[in-house]
C-alpha cells in the first residue's frame, strides 16, 4: 500500500531543477515514497540529494527553476467505509511537509520543552495543546530527561562558562525532528489532535557529525515515527553503514549531475542492478559501498572518468525506459482494505497562528532570550562602564573643573564625536551579530508560513533596540559625569541613546538585506565608516573646500552627523568661554574666541537641537522600513514550477475502484523524459 487510511505519501513527476547558464542540477523524473515507509537518497557528492530534498519541499536555489510537480497523497475511509484520496501540494510553506536542514538552528537559552512549545504554538496549536504536545514528543525521541536543559550553542555538549548544561549533537538532531513534527498533536488523544494529517519529513543528511551509534539511532527514530505516523519520511545519506542500510524501507540512487539510476524497495536493488549485468561479487559487502562504487567518478584519470561517465548515463537511461520492476512496484497506490465508493479532494494549505498570536509568542522568545543571555549582558555592561572608564582617563576632567576656556574646546568636539561613533558601531555590530545568529531559525519558521517578516521585525525592535539605548544611555551618563561636560546629562544621554537605536536599526536593514551573516557584516562595516566620515566634524571648519551635493546626501543620511551636531549645540551654546593670552602662540585666534556661539558659527554648525533630533528619529523610521522592506522581499518566491496540482482532466482520470490509484494511460509510473 502506498495510501492508507490516514496515512500520507508522496508522489512526484517530471521533476527537475536547473539553473540558467549551469544548466540542469536535478533532472526530470518520477517517483514515489509508500505512507509509513522510509526512503534513503544516497549517492556522491554532487550528484542532487540535497537538491532534490529542497524540491521536494517546494524550494530551488538561487536563480533555480522548479520544475515537475510534487503532491502529498493522503487516503482516508469515511465512517461508511468508503474509500478517498486527497491530494494537494507538497511544500513547507502548505504545512504539508516539515525540512530538516543540515545545520540544526535553535534559539541557546531556549530549553529543550520550550522549544517544542514554541513549535507547537506556531503551528497553531492552542496553548495548552501546545505544552501536551511538547510532553509528548519529548518522550517519543527520547529527550525527556534533558527537558528542562538550554539547548546552547552548536557544539558536542557541556557546561558553559556560567554553568548551564547544553545539549549534545545527538540529541540536537532529535530535538530537530521533534520541532519538524511539533502542531501535529496527538491522533489518538481527541483532546490533543488539531491537525488533519502528519507532516512529510524531509532530512537532509541527518547523519552528518554524528558518531556511528549516535547515527544509528537518528535513523532508526525516523523509522519508528514514519512508521507509527504512517507517513512517508524521505532522508539523505552520504555513506550508511550497514546497520542503517537495513533500515531503509526504500532507496534512491543517485549519480553526478543529477542523475537518478534507481528508485524501489531496499530488497529489490541488488537484483535490479545484476540484471544490468552489475553484480556485487564481495560477500559481506555493505550494499551501500558497492552501490556508492558503481555511480562515481574517477576524475583524476581520464579513461576512468570517461568509462564510469558513461556507465552513469547507460543506467540512468535504462532506469527512464525500464520502470520495471524497481520503479512500478513502488508507485502503485493502493487504498487499503477500505472499498466502495470513492472520491477526491483537493486539500488547502494549513491554517497558521495569526499575526497578533505570532507576534505576542515572538516578542516573548525574544525577551526570554535576551535576558537568560547573562554572558553577553554581562559583556555589554563591562563594555559600557570600561568605554566610560578609558574615556574619562584620557580626556580627563575638562578645565579641571573650573571655567571652560577656548583650549578645550577641541577636546570637548573629540570626546563627543568619539563616544558617538562608539556607540553606533557596538549598536550596529551587535544588531548584524544576532541577525545572523537568529537567521537559520527565522527562515525556517517563515518558510512554514509561521509569520511575516514585518511581525518578526515589530518584535525585534521592541524587545532589542530598548536594550542598545539603555546601555548607550549608561555610557553616555558615566562620560558626563567623569569628564565635566557643560550640556545638560539628559541631553546627552538621549543623544547617545538615539544614535545607538539609529545604528541598530540600520544593521537590522543589512541584516535583512544580506542573505548571510559574513556578507553582512562585510556590508554593514563600509556603511558605518562612510557615515562616520561624513559625521565628523572638521575643528577647522567647513569655509575652505564647499561639500559636493553628493556628501551633503551622505550627510544627511548619517545619524552620527546629526547626533555630534546635536551635542556639540548642547554643549556650546551659550557657553561662555576664558580668555588665555598665553595660548595664542599655539592657538591662534580661537585662543581670542570668547563664547561657544562663535565656535558654532566658525564650524558652520546650525540649527537646533531638537530638530537633530528629530533628523535621527526619521532616519530610524527610514532604517526600519527599509528592513521590512527587505524581509518582505526575501518572502518572494524565487521559484518557477511549471506545474501544480493535477488538472481537471488527471483529477478525473483518479479512480479508486479495484484498490489501484492511477493517471492517465501511465499511470503514476510515468516516464521521465
Amino acid at each position: 500500500e502506498l495510501v492508507a487510511p490516514n496515512g500520507r505519501a508522496i508522489y512526484w513527476k517530471d521533476l527537475s531543477v536547473s539553473v540558467p547558464g549551469r544548466g540542469a542540477l536535478l533532472h526530470a523524473h518520477s517517483g514515489a515514497v509508500r505512507a509509513g515507509r522510509l526512503l534513503g537518497v544516497f549517492g556522491p557528492s554532487g550528484s542532487g540529494k540535497s537538491t532534490l530534498l529542497h524540491a521536494l519541499a517546494g524550494m530551488a536555489p538561487p536563480r533555480g527553476i522548479l520544475g515537475g510537480s510534487v503532491w502529498a497523497v493522503e487516503g482516508h475511509c469515511s465512517e461508511e467505509g468508503s474509500t478517498g484520496v486527497a491530494l494537494e501540494d507538497l511544500g513547507v510553506r502548505r504545512r504539508t511537509a516539515a525540512l530538516l536542514e543540515q545545520e540544526d538552528a535553535f534559539f541557546s537559552e531556549l530549553t529543550v520543552r520550550e522549544t517544542l512549545v514554541f513549535a507547537a504554538a506556531f503551528a497553531a496549536a492552542p496553548p495548552v495543546a501546545a505544552l501536551r504536545d511538547a510532553d509528548r514528543l519529548l518522550a517519543q525521541v527520547g529527550l525527556a530527561g534533558v527537558a528542562h536543559r538550554r539547548v546552547g550553542e552548536h557544539r558536542s555538549g557541556g557546561s558553559s562558562w556560567n554553568g548551564n548544561l547544553s545539549i549534545t549533537t545527538g540529541e540536537r538532531r532529535r530535538l530537530a525532528v521533534a520541532s519538524a513534527m511539533a502542531g501535529e498533536g496527538d491522533a489518538d488523544n481527541e483532546e490533543n489532535k488539531y491537525s488533519s494529517s502528519p507532516r512529510v519529513l524531509l532530512a537532509d543528511e541527518p547523519t552528518t557529525g554524528l558518531d556511528a551509534f549516535q547515527a544509528a539511532r537518528v535513523v532508526g527514530l525516523l523509522q519508528q515515527l514514519s512508521a507509527q505516523r504512517n507517513c512517508a519520511t524521505v532522508l539523505t545519506l552520504h555513506q550508511p553503514r550497514a546497520s542503517i542500510w537495513r533500515m531503509l524501507d526504500d532507496v534512491m540512487l543517485m549519480a553526478p549531475g543529477g542523475h537518478v539510476v534507481y528508485c524501489g524497495p531496499t530488497a529489490d536493488v541488488l537484483t535490479y542492478f545484476q540484471g544490468l549485468g552489475h553484480q556485487c561479487s564481495l560477500e559481506g559487502m555493505n550494499p551501500a559501498e558497492f552501490l556508492i562504487d558503481l555511480v562515481s567518478i574517477d576524475s583524476e584519470q581520464a579513461v576512468c572518468a570517461s568509462k564510469d561517465a558513461a556507465r552513469i548515463r547507460a543506467l540512468a537511461a535504462a532506469f527512464r525506459t525500464c520502470p520495471e520492476p524497481a520503479f512500478s512496484s513502488l508507485v502503485e497506490l493502493s487504498v487499503g482494505s477500505c472499498t466502495a465508493a470513492s472520491g477526491h479532494a483537493r486539500v488547502g494549505a494549513a491554517s497558521a497562528v495569526g499575526p497578533w498570536s505570532a507576534f505576542r509568542l515572538l516578542l516573548w522568545r525574544s525577551l526570554v532570550q535576551s535576558v537568560r543571555d547573562r554572558a553577553t549582558n554581562t559583556l555589554r555592561i563591562l563594555a559600557s562602564v570600561g568605554l566610560s572608564l578609558i574615556f574619562g582617563a584620557h580626556f580627563g576632567v575638562l578645565d579641571r573643573g573650573g571655567m571652560p576656556t577656548a583650549r578645550s574646546v577641541a577636546s570637548r568636539i573629540c570626546l563627543l564625536s568619539f563616544g558617538t561613533i562608539a556607540m553606533a558601531m557596538l549598536a550596529t555590530a551587535r544588531a548584524l551579530d544576532r541577525f545572523a545568529k537568529e537567521s537559520a531559525v527565522v527562515s525556517r519558521e517563515r518558510s512554514a508560513g509561521a509569520y511575516s517578516g514585518i511581525v518578526y521585525l515589530a518584535a525585534k525592535v521592541l524587545t532589542e533596540l530598548p536594550t542598545d539605548a539603555a546601555f548607550a544611555g549608561l555610557f553616555a551618563a558615566l562620560v558626563h559625569w567623569q569628564c565635566g561636560l557643560h550640556a545638560d546629562i539628559s541631553e546627552v544621554a538621549c543623544t547617545m541613546s538615539l544614535v545607538a537605536v539609529a545604528s541598530a536599526a540600520l544593521g537590522l536593514a543589512v541584516g535583512a538585506a544580506a542573505p548571510r551573516g559574513d556578507r553582512a557584516m562585510a556590508i554593514g562595516a563600509p556603511i558605518m565608516v562612510v557615515h562616520m566620515l561624513t559625521g565628523v566634524i572638521d575643528p577647522a571648519g567647513q569655509a575652505a573646500q564647499r561639500p559636493t551635493m553628493a556628501m551633503l546626501a551622505l550627510r544627511s543620511l548619517s545619524p552620527i552627523r546629526h547626533a555630534i551636531e546635536a551635542l556639540c549645540i548642547s554643549e556650546l551654546r551659550g557657553l561662555k568661554l576664558a580668555r588665555n593670552a598665553m595660548d595664542a602662540p599655539r592657538m591662534g585666534g580661537l585662543a581670542l574666541i570668547t563664547s561657544g556661539d562663535e565656535v558654532l558659527r566658525q564650524l558652520e554648525v546650525f540649527g537646533t537641537f531638537e530638530s537633530n533630533m528629530w533628523r535621527i528619529i526619521g532616519l530610524i523610521a527610514l532604517h526600519l522600513v527599509a528592513a521590512a522592506g527587505f524581509l518582505v522581499i526575501g518572502a518572494l518566491p524565487k521559484k518557477v514550477r511549471i506545474a501544480g496540482l493535477p488538472s481537471d482532466v488527471e483529477l478525473a482520470a483518479v479512480s479508486v475502484g479495484g484498490g489501484v490509484l492511477g493517471c492517465g494511460e501511465e499511470g503514476l509510473a510515468a516516464k521521465a523524459p
